[in-house]
Order: structure tokens, then sequence, then C-alpha cells
């Protein structure tokens, strides 16, 4: 059974819980605006934004941008497609550059 966005996004708040618990995490909703992604974070005095993708989905040219805007201002950003790639970047704070 493939696992829905919704479903990445939980465990992927139930990992940053667990295991970065002095972490601020604010996880987005879909009334806020287009294009801000699904997690942000601050972790240690780094900020943190993924966009949360599974199977063949892809992030739009808008969130593309945002993720884009967030790492020139200093922030980690990355399209993340599963719980480990969300530890990875605040681990190592690396994004996923994608020829943004």
């Amino acid at each position: 059974m493939d696992l829905s966005e919704t479903r990445l996004k939980e465990k992927v708040l139930a990992m940053l819980k667990k295991e970065f618990p002095y972490a601020w995490v604010y996880k987005t909703a879909d009334r806020w605006k287009a294009g801000i992604p699904d997690i942000l974070a601050c972790n240690e005095g780094r900020f943190f934004a993924a966009e949360l993708k599974v199977g063949k989905n892809t992030a739009t040219k808008l969130q593309l941008y945002v993720l884009k805007q967030i790492k020139r201002a200093g922030g980690c950003s990355a399209v993340c497609r599963s719980v480990d790639e969300v530890r990875s970047l605040i681990k190592g704070g690396d994004s996923n550059d994608q020829s943004w």
C-alpha cells in the first residue's frame, strides 16, 4: 500500500518530536498560502523547510521557487520523499538541490 502525503507528514512529525524534542516545528495547513512547504522547523539555530512528496508526485514550480528562496536566505530546504530524507536534512543541513 502506497504511503499518502498526509501519512508521510504524520510520520515525519512523530520522528521530529521523538528525535529532535527541542526543535521548533510548524506544520502548515492547506488554508495557508500556496507554495509554503509542508514542514517548517528550526533546530539548533538552523531553519529547515521540507516539501513532502510521495510516489510520482512532484513539487510545483511555486513550491520549488519557495524552497529556493528559503535556501537563498540561508535556510535548508528540500523536497523529501521519506522520513529518512527529512532526518538527513535536519542532521546534515543539506538541501537536495534539484537545480533550482
